[in-house]
């Protein structure tokens, strides 16, 4: 059984997260509904009984206490791009014993216990789960140590609507038929926050 999700986050620092969000709605509301919304993932990573690895991008110092002590380990990303980022601290969780582990983003609706158990569930079955994002990339993703094939992170545009499909295809390549989920909605615009959170722009929970 998984035991293990490694969340991708950023210092919440204005300017530096949510950027297309806040040209609408300007750095300090876009920041403030960026901590919102990883501190709801983090709050369902606990909630199911899971471990939480805190892999951040940026400054240390920067991340809120209340993240670190949340955190069983806090471990500074680094490769060249995203895809090697994920890979390495796949890697990293491996190589410390996990069999299993999920990975995912830190400003996604939708993701809750239940799509979390759910991820875990078709790991067993699967070896290797995607949470697809309507944008055309993916959510989360998970592998079981025995099936982790590192070549799904190569030669993939990452931050483009091809994402998810050039992940597929290079399954495909890997002979692996990982098990998709359903879709969820990340928060990059204006647009995708009147969609899926529209309490958010009125300051209620």
């Amino acid at each position: 059984m998984c035991q293990v999700v490694a969340l991708f986050v950023k210092p919440p620092v204005p300017g530096t997260v949510k950027t297309r969000l806040a040209k609408d709605i300007g750095n300090e509301a876009a920041c403030s509904i960026y901590r919102r919304l990883t501190e709801q993932v983090m709050q369902q990573i606990q909630s199911g009984g899971y471990l939480l690895a805190l892999f951040f991008d940026g400054d240390e110092e920067k991340l809120p206490d209340a993240w670190k002590q949340q955190a069983f380990c806090l471990v500074q990303q680094y490769g060249a791009d995203l895809g090697e980022r994920m890979l390495n601290a796949f890697r990293q969780l491996f190589a410390a014993g996990y069999p299993s582990v999920l990975l995912c983003g830190s400003d996604i609706v939708g993701l809750d216990v239940d799509y979390l158990l759910e991820a875990a569930a078709a790991l067993e079955t699967g070896g290797m789960v995607l949470g697809p994002v309507f944008d055309g990339g993916y959510c989360l993703i998970g592998f079981t140590a025995e099936d982790f094939e590192p070549q799904v992170f190569e030669q993939v545009d990452w931050s483009t609507e091809r994402v998810l499909r050039q992940t597929l295809a290079r399954c495909k390549q890997a002979g692996i038929r990982p098990v998709l989920l359903d879709t969820l909605r990340d928060i990059d615009t204006l647009d995708d926050l009147r969609q899926a959170a529209p309490e958010l722009l009125s300051g209620d929970l």
